[in-house]
Protein backbone atom coordinates (compact mmCIF):
# COMPACT_ATOMS: atom_id res chain seq x y z
CA UNK A 1 0.00 0.00 0.00
CA UNK A 2 1.19 3.27 -1.15
CA UNK A 3 1.25 6.56 1.28
CA UNK A 4 -1.57 8.04 0.34
CA UNK A 5 -2.22 11.66 1.80
CA UNK A 6 -5.70 11.20 1.34
CA UNK A 7 -5.92 7.70 2.45
CA UNK A 8 -8.73 6.67 4.74
CA UNK A 9 -7.82 6.25 8.87
CA UNK A 10 -9.39 2.98 10.64
CA UNK A 11 -9.37 4.05 14.24
CA UNK A 12 -10.03 0.97 16.30
CA UNK A 13 -11.42 2.33 19.73
CA UNK A 14 -13.80 1.45 22.35
CA UNK A 15 -14.61 4.72 23.87
CA UNK A 16 -16.98 7.36 22.22
CA UNK A 17 -15.67 9.98 23.85
CA UNK A 18 -12.07 8.77 22.49
CA UNK A 19 -13.48 8.07 18.99
CA UNK A 20 -15.48 11.95 19.21
CA UNK A 21 -11.59 13.09 20.52
CA UNK A 22 -10.31 11.43 17.37
CA UNK A 23 -12.48 12.83 15.15
CA UNK A 24 -12.44 16.53 16.31
CA UNK A 25 -8.61 16.56 16.27
CA UNK A 26 -8.33 14.97 12.81
CA UNK A 27 -10.70 17.96 11.64
CA UNK A 28 -8.42 20.21 13.79
CA UNK A 29 -5.47 18.90 12.22
CA UNK A 30 -6.36 20.33 8.88
CA UNK A 31 -6.36 16.31 7.99
CA UNK A 32 -9.53 15.73 5.74
CA UNK A 33 -9.13 12.02 5.43
CA UNK A 34 -12.13 9.73 5.84
CA UNK A 35 -12.28 8.11 8.99
CA UNK A 36 -13.64 4.97 9.84
CA UNK A 37 -13.98 3.76 13.59
CA UNK A 38 -14.49 0.06 14.89
CA UNK A 39 -15.38 -0.29 18.42
CA UNK A 40 -13.43 -3.82 19.37
CA UNK A 41 -10.30 -5.54 17.91
CA UNK A 42 -12.85 -8.04 15.95
CA UNK A 43 -14.71 -5.59 13.93
CA UNK A 44 -11.47 -4.01 13.11
CA UNK A 45 -10.24 -7.82 12.01
CA UNK A 46 -13.60 -7.93 10.17
CA UNK A 47 -13.07 -4.64 8.47
CA UNK A 48 -9.70 -5.52 7.50
CA UNK A 49 -10.57 -9.15 6.06
CA UNK A 50 -13.95 -7.08 4.35
CA UNK A 51 -15.91 -9.63 6.33
CA UNK A 52 -19.81 -9.28 6.80
CA UNK A 53 -20.99 -5.54 7.05
CA UNK A 54 -17.27 -4.71 5.42
CA UNK A 55 -17.38 -6.31 2.22
CA UNK A 56 -18.79 -3.18 0.39
CA UNK A 57 -15.01 -1.58 -0.39
CA UNK A 58 -17.12 1.35 -1.99
CA UNK A 59 -18.41 2.47 1.89
CA UNK A 60 -15.66 0.90 3.90
CA UNK A 61 -12.47 1.23 1.86
CA UNK A 62 -8.72 -0.38 3.06
CA UNK A 63 -7.34 2.38 5.06
CA UNK A 64 -3.94 4.13 4.88
CA UNK A 65 -3.23 3.92 8.85
CA UNK A 66 -4.68 1.72 11.41
CA UNK A 67 -4.72 3.13 15.03
CA UNK A 68 -5.56 0.77 17.80
CA UNK A 69 -6.47 0.95 21.43
CA UNK A 70 -4.61 -1.04 23.08
CA UNK A 71 -7.25 -2.21 25.40
CA UNK A 72 -10.49 -2.90 23.79
CA UNK A 73 -13.07 -5.98 24.59
CA UNK A 74 -13.09 -9.27 22.35
CA UNK A 75 -9.23 -8.37 20.81
CA UNK A 76 -7.46 -6.20 22.36
CA UNK A 77 -4.28 -4.13 20.06
CA UNK A 78 -1.96 -7.52 21.01
CA UNK A 79 -4.63 -9.55 19.45
CA UNK A 80 -5.34 -7.69 16.16
CA UNK A 81 -1.19 -7.25 16.07
CA UNK A 82 -0.48 -10.67 15.97
CA UNK A 83 -3.45 -11.65 13.50
CA UNK A 84 -2.04 -8.84 10.99
CA UNK A 85 1.44 -10.54 10.79
CA UNK A 86 0.05 -13.96 9.72
CA UNK A 87 -1.69 -11.23 6.77
CA UNK A 88 1.68 -10.53 4.21
CA UNK A 89 -1.52 -8.10 2.40
CA UNK A 90 -1.44 -5.92 5.07
CA UNK A 91 2.58 -5.79 5.56
CA UNK A 92 2.55 -2.57 4.27
CA UNK A 93 -0.09 -1.11 6.55
CA UNK A 94 1.23 1.52 8.76
CA UNK A 95 -0.75 0.39 12.67
CA UNK A 96 -0.10 2.83 15.56
CA UNK A 97 -1.27 2.27 18.71
CA UNK A 98 -3.25 5.17 20.98
CA UNK A 99 -3.40 3.84 24.64
CA UNK A 100 -3.66 5.77 27.69
CA UNK A 101 -1.44 2.74 28.99
CA UNK A 102 2.51 4.19 29.21
CA UNK A 103 3.81 1.35 30.73
CA UNK A 104 7.10 -0.21 28.96
CA UNK A 105 5.94 -3.57 28.83
CA UNK A 106 2.84 -2.49 26.81
CA UNK A 107 5.29 -0.41 24.87
CA UNK A 108 7.80 -2.92 23.97
CA UNK A 109 5.13 -6.10 23.41
CA UNK A 110 3.41 -3.75 20.82
CA UNK A 111 6.49 -3.21 18.77
CA UNK A 112 8.04 -6.40 19.46
CA UNK A 113 4.32 -7.97 17.65
CA UNK A 114 4.52 -4.84 14.44
CA UNK A 115 3.53 -2.04 15.62
CA UNK A 116 5.27 1.17 13.85
CA UNK A 117 4.70 3.54 16.55
CA UNK A 118 2.68 3.99 20.05
CA UNK A 119 1.62 6.95 21.42
CA UNK A 120 -0.03 7.45 24.96
CA UNK A 121 -3.17 9.93 24.48
CA UNK A 122 -2.47 13.02 26.18
CA UNK A 123 -4.62 14.43 28.74
CA UNK A 124 -5.34 17.65 26.70
CA UNK A 125 -6.77 17.95 23.29
CA UNK A 126 -4.04 20.02 21.76
CA UNK A 127 -1.68 16.74 22.74
CA UNK A 128 -4.01 15.10 20.44
CA UNK A 129 -4.33 17.36 17.52
CA UNK A 130 -0.48 17.52 17.84
CA UNK A 131 -0.02 13.74 17.64
CA UNK A 132 -2.82 13.26 14.82
CA UNK A 133 -0.88 15.87 12.87
CA UNK A 134 2.64 14.12 13.44
CA UNK A 135 1.12 10.49 12.72
CA UNK A 136 -0.66 12.23 9.45
CA UNK A 137 2.71 13.45 8.20
CA UNK A 138 4.71 10.00 9.69
CA UNK A 139 2.41 7.80 7.83
CA UNK A 140 0.35 9.20 5.30
CA UNK A 141 2.99 11.82 3.67
CA UNK A 142 0.64 15.14 4.77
Amino acid sequence: MDMQRNAPILLAEDDENDIFFLRRALARSGRGNPRSAVRDGQEAENYLAGIGPYADRASHPLPGLLVLDLKMPRMNAFDVLTWLSTRPDFKELPVVVLSSSAQDSDIQKARELGADDYQVKPQEFDGLVEIVRNLHSRWLGG
